[in-house]
């Protein structure tokens, strides 16, 4: 029976694909000897690593089963002269000439070898900037000014499209949006000169009209206009950065997932660009569930936190945040362990008091365990935040704490442990007040609070406690902070961070208790150890775990099989100072390397941690995975010049071994 012909037709095709997928399958047979380097000649501008990475003519590295042999290819080494006179062309040697050589060896193999005349560099002769006659001459100033490529330069095409850029970017922030650049350039590679005109449409200078809201369900209008009209009016200039400033200044609400400001369509006859911001509304009400576990020199926790927030309580962008975290930690080993966390609620109601500037509530209950001292405290705070800027703000605030049971370690905690008292330094058992005002002036000007990588930061922390207020002490506390950031390369960041605390207590309350060593004590004045400073942990002090960089107290206490065992308390400071420099290496997409160094002290006296000498260094390395919660960070650090920390009561040194002098960290988030 004959086959349809159909059938013989649909064979004939598979059988044509079977054949050539073989014949494709096949590795094309070697054209020339095997290359066994390749070698750049002649560049002295240009380094050899640049052009090699930019050629297809590579050396063969195989070796065993790995990598791949690599043969001359006459056509790919004729285009590759070609590429590197173009490499040079854009460096601004337009006379350089590029020829290249094959030099045999023995058994079938070759040498690539590349000879580079660079030639001399073209100059820019003349450099023309047509069009802006009629613009104001500070409008020109500011165009041109540090321009990357003038009259007597080096002439390289990257420069010159950056000058072009750099025009039209400033022309349009200064009002300019439908400005145009273009250019042209005549090279005469024999003189080594160029000569550029680069024209000019600056176009009208326009202003902002009326401001469009668009994607408000819940939350008014209005509240979004005044919230992006502090940086927007309509008649002001226009400029694509006000645009960016006022979705950030709406977004800084708190109540929507994205603001987008975008310009419309110019109007020549009114000289208007009108406005429009979209938003989209986040959930109002948001609840946040997490467990952790916790890893510290000196105490370990399993921890678990429940959030719930509110973003407009009663319809007006009022929000209702309410924290918990609980905790329960394990100190010293087996000697002491506990329950720690806070609840807190804060309510907060927007332009109650005037135009950007809120009023908070903050009511609260903490149980601390910490390795210096147990308590018990209630807060109520009233505060009126004041935001100048989305970037910039104040917080005046007054508290009222009442601390209980506070004590430097809870004897009753310490499981066989040899009946003396410890020394509680300003115990208050029965009860103390902290009545205190407190200012904080924040700006942030960082590209990312996560992760960032340009930008600075400044805070400024002050409280004045007691006096006139009333409360069981009266202190002075002062608390700077500056961070700054710096690309030094694309994947390469600098950072670096000053922090500096000052605490002077003002009298001498009755039952402060002393310490062993009456110098100490007059050192410390009796300040209440829960406004102390404590350094060291992953975002403070790498060398220490947190709160260990302290004066420390030495206790014995007895372990289970009777033995003594001397523990370490620390007792915080007056005053602190931590100095962080960073190197931030991105490697990957989502992995970074840091090298960091810290320098850090804690002291008793108000002035004592600012004595260089006393430093205590710390110098590591650390990784860090991008995950969207921000980036999972280890880092290890060492103390290298091993100085001791001070121990109040006792000639023991803190650290007895060499693993002492380590600290290891894992965290969520950037040290700063």
């Amino acid at each position: 029976m004959r086959p349809p012909a159909r059938f013989v037709a649909v064979a004939l095709l598979l059988g044509a694909g079977c054949a050539t997928t073989n014949a494709a399958g096949q590795a094309p047979e070697p054209t020339g000897p095997r290359i066994t380097s390749v070698e750049i000649r002649g560049n002295q501008t240009v380094s050899s690593g640049l052009i090699e990475g930019r050629i297809g003519t590579r050396a063969s590295n195989r070796f065993l089963f790995f990598g791949s042999n690599r043969y001359v290819d006459r056509g790919v080494i004729d285009a590759d002269v070609g590429r590197i006179r173009d490499i040079y062309e854009k460096a601004g040697f337009w006379a350089a000439t590029v020829s290249a050589e094959v030099i045999a060896e023995k058994d079938d193999e070759a040498r690539v070898r590349f000879h580079v005349e660079e030639g001399r560099p073209t100059i820019v002769r003349s450099l023309l900037v047509d069009g802006m006659e009629q613009l104001p001459d500070a409008v020109r100033a500011r165009t041109l000014d540090s321009a990357p490529l003038v009259a007597g330069a080096r002439y390289t095409a990257l420069e010159y499209d950056a000058l072009k850029d750099q025009i039209l970017m400033r022309l349009r922030g200064q009002s300019y949006a439908t400005a145009r650049v273009s250019g042209r350039a005549e090279v005469s590679p024999e003189e080594g000169s160029a000569d550029l005109v680069i024209e000019v449409e600056p176009g009208p200078s326009y202003r902002f009209g009326e401001l469009e809201v668009e994607g408000n369900l819940l939350v008014p209008s209005r509240k979004i206009e005044k919230a992006a009209k502090v940086v927007l009016q309509p008649g002001d200039p226009y400029d694509p950065e006000t645009l960016s400033e006022a979705e950030q200044e709406v977004f800084a609400l708190g109540a929507f997932s994205s603001s987008v400001a975008v310009g419309g369509v110019p109007d020549p006859e009114t000289a208007r660009i009108p406005a429009r911001l979209v938003v989209s509304e986040a959930d109002a009400m948001r609840i946040r569930a997490g467990a952790g576990v916790g890893i510290e020199q000196g105490f370990q926790q399993v921890r678990g936190l429940l959030d719930f927030t509110h973003l407009s309580i009663f319809g007006g962008l009022q929000r209702l945040n309410l924290r918990n975290d609980i905790a329960y930690r394990f100190l010293f080993a087996e000697h002491a362990s506990g329950f720690a966390g806070r609840s807190i609620a804060e309510l907060t109601q927007p332009d109650l008091i005037g135009p950007r500037t809120d009023l908070a509530l903050r009511f609260g209950y903490e149980r601390q365990l910490t390795q210096s001292y147990t308590s018990q405290s209630l807060v109520a705070r009233i505060g009126t935040p004041i935001r100048v800027r989305r970037w910039l703000y104040i917080t005046p605030s007054y508290s009222l704490e009442r601390f209980f049971n506070v004590q430097v370690f809870d004897q009753e905690q310490l499981a066989r442990t040899e009946a003396r008292t410890l020394t509680p330094l300003v115990d208050c058992p029965d009860g103390c007040t902290f009545s205190y005002l407190e200012q904080r002036l924040v700006a942030d000007r960082r590209n990312s609070p996560l992760e960032p990588t340009s930008g600075w930061y400044a805070s400024l922390d002050l409280q004045e406690g007691g006096g006139p207020l009333g409360g069981s002490f009266d202190w002075i506390r002062i608390a700077p902070e500056a961070r700054w950031y710096a690309p030094i390369f694309p994947n390469l960041i600098f950072a670096t961070r000053l922090e500096l605390g000052y605490l002077q207590p003002l009298s001498t309350p009755e039952g402060c208790t002393q310490s062993p060593d009456d110098s100490f004590s007059q050192s410390f004045r009796c300040s209440p150890i829960v406004i102390r400073f404590f350094g060291g942990g992953s975002n403070a002090f790498r060398g220490l775990g947190a709160g260990r960089l302290a004066p420390q107290e030495a206790v014995e206490v007895k372990n289970g099989n009777g033995k003594t065992t001397t523990i370490f308390i620390p007792l915080g400071g007056n005053s602190s100072v931590l100095a962080t420099a960073e190197l931030r290496w991105f490697f990957a997409e989502n992995l970074t390397s840091a090298f960091f160094v810290d320098a850090a002290n804690v002291a008793a006296g108000s002035l004592e941690a600012f004595d260089l000498s006393a430093l205590q260094y710390a110098a590591g390395v650390g990784i860090r995975y991008r995950s969207p919660i921000g980036p999972a960070r280890l880092d290890v650090g060492y103390r290298f010049l091993r100085r001791p920390l001070v121990v109040v009561n006792d000639v023991h040194r803190f650290e007895t071994n060499f693993f002492d002098w380590f600290a290891v960290f894992l965290a969520i988030g950037e040290a700063f």
